[in-house]
């Protein structure tokens, strides 16, 4: 019985190294890349997470901004996406938003504090930045897009519900303090 004790913890230790396996980069077999990498939901302490990258650029400097306007555009997405859904949850169903298939650097401008958390360099020397939004922030930033949709939409909105209607989505009743933010 003692003998097969060694074994039982071989045993053990081959199962839960392949329930924990490391994480891989894409563009490469060598090295573990970070868990946020793999599941970007891994990452702790922010939200709206999104990762940008960028292959070998002529300058480091570059393909670090690359990379990462890469991962705040992606975010100002996922933060654009959110306040469409909860916009769209306030008004009669046969009432679609329209929204820009693309965010562009203007837009990504307004959109404050978006902060780049983590960066990680593969062995290929492809350039990955994790950027999200810390919890406290989330509020203005889904605020922000909110009044972006709203501009955006205000006649489509104003005809479906009217212009009282259009005010009370517009009115800043858990309006952030976003001026003092900026």
């Amino acid at each position: 019985m003692r003998a097969l004790l060694p074994l039982s913890f071989v045993f053990c230790f081959f199962i839960s190294a392949s329930a924990h396996a490391e994480c891989a980069y894409p563009d490469s077999e060598r090295g573990n890349a970070p868990d946020w990498l793999c599941g970007v939901d891994e990452f702790e302490g922010a939200g709206f997470l999104a990762v940008g990258d960028k292959s070998r650029l002529p300058s480091i400097s570059l393909q670090n901004r690359m990379a990462g306007k890469a991962a705040m555009t992606a975010v100002v997405t996922k933060v654009m996406a959110y306040a469409v859904a909860e916009l769209q949850a306030e008004l009669p169903e046969d009432v679609s938003l329209s929204v820009a298939e693309s965010v562009n650097w203007s837009q990504v401008a307004r959109f404050k504090r978006i902060k780049v958390l983590d960066k990680v360099s593969s062995p290929r020397r492809h350039l990955y930045v994790l950027a999200g939004v810390a919890p406290e922030l989330q509020a203005d930033m889904i605020h922000i897009a909110r009044h972006e949709i709203l501009k955006a939409n205000k006649a489509i909105i104003v005809e479906a519900v009217g212009k009282d209607g259009w005010r009370k989505l517009a009115a800043p009743i858990d309006k952030p303090m976003v001026n003092k933010l900026n």
